[in-house]
C-alpha cells in the first residue's frame, strides 16, 4: 500500500517539531553552570539562544492566531506575564522584546530564571506555534500575507522562522562544542 503524501501544512509541522525538539533535547542535556554559560559578548548563552528563538516562535504563532481568528491570539510571554515574572524590563530586550536589535552588552546582562523555567517557557512558545502551523490551510500558506511590505507569502514567513530555529540550533551547538560537549543533535 503507498503512502499518501503529506500536505504543505504536514510537511512544515513536522520539520518545525523536529528542530523544537533538537532545541529542547540539546538544551536539557546541560547542566545549569552550562545552560548559562556565554563563550562572549557575541556568542550569548545557551539559554539566551533558547530563550530568543522560543520569543520568535511567540510572535509567529500570535500572528497567525489573529489571523485566523482563533484562541488564544496574545503571546505565551504576555499571558505568563514573564517579563514580570522574571524581573526583565519590558521594553528592553530590543524588538518585540525578542533579542533582537537588542545590544550585546544589554544581552550578556539579562539573568534568565532557573534552566527548567526556561526550558518550560520554550516549550509553551514551541506549542503554540505548532497549533499556529496547524490553522493555516495550505491554500493560504501560498498567499501574500496582507500588507506584507517584501511581498512574502505565509509560507515565506514560516519558512524564515523555521530558519531561524535552525541557526539557533547550530548557535547551541556551537556552545556546546566550546563547553565540551560531545555530539550533534541531530544524533
Amino acid at each position: 500500500m503507498a503512502a499518501h503524501p503529506r500536505s504543505l501544512g504536514e510537511t512544515l509541522l513536522r520539520f518545525y517539531r523536529l528542530t523544537h525538539q533538537r532545541l529542547l533535547t540539546a538544551t536539557e542535556e546541560l547542566s545549569p553552570e552550562q545552560f548559562i554559560w556565554s563563550a562572549g559578548q557575541s556568542l550569548h548563552s545557551v539559554a539566551w539562544q533558547l530563550w530568543h528563538a522560543a520569543r520568535w516562535d511567540d510572535v509567529l504563532a500570535s500572528y497567525f492566531h489573529r489571523a485566523q481568528a482563533q484562541d488564544p491570539r496574545t503571546q505565551v510571554w504576555e499571558r505568563e506575564s514573564l517579563a514580570d515574572r522574571w524581573s526583565l524590563a519590558s521594553g528592553s530586550m530590543g524588538r518585540r522584546d525578542t533579542g533582537t536589535e537588542m545590544s550585546d552588552e544589554a544581552a550578556e546582562e539579562i539573568r534568565f530564571p532557573d534552566q527548567k523555567e526556561v526550558v518550560g517557557y520554550a516549550r509553551l512558545a514551541f506549542a503554540y506555534a505548532e497549533a499556529a502551523i496547524e490553522l493555516i490551510p495550505d491554500d493560504l500558506l501560498l498567499a501574500v500575507a496582507k500588507g506584507d511590505p517584501d511581498g512574502d507569502t505565509r509560507l515565506d514567513n514560516v519558512l524564515i522562522y523555521l530558519e531561524h530555529l535552525s541557526r539557533h540550533l547550530g548557535m547551541i551547538e556551537s556552545i556546546r562544542g566550546l563547553q565540551g560537549v560531545i555530539g550533534s543533535s541531530t544524533r
